[in-house]
């Protein structure tokens, strides 16, 4: 079953890639994934976020909070059970204590 899903996204990605002008490239377990939560994708293995970054894009689990990100930058680590989503930039530098 995982097989036919990383064939089907693989798939998705390449027609994906086309449109974009991007490469797509596949996440892994442990990797962080940062980026611009750019639309949702249904296939027949399920909902997937096009994550867009510079040069390439990826393709993530579906999140019914990314409903109202969708333009705004994102970041997380790549988990078996899915992604813990950070929005926005990080911003360091001085604060007001």
């Amino acid at each position: 079953m995982d097989s036919l899903r990383q064939h089907e996204l693989r798939e998705a990605g390449e027609r994906i890639g086309t449109n974009l002008g991007k490469r797509f490239e596949p996440t892994r377990i442990g990797e962080r994934i940062e980026g611009v939560i750019a639309r949702r994708v249904d296939l027949e293995s399920g909902s997937f976020a096009v994550v867009e970054r510079s040069r390439d894009f990826t393709l993530v689990p579906w999140r019914d909070v990314l409903d109202r990100n969708i333009g705004k930058v994102a970041s997380g680590i790549m988990r078996a059970d899915g992604i813990s989503w950070q929005f926005g930039r990080g911003r360091s530098g001085p604060s007001i204590g």
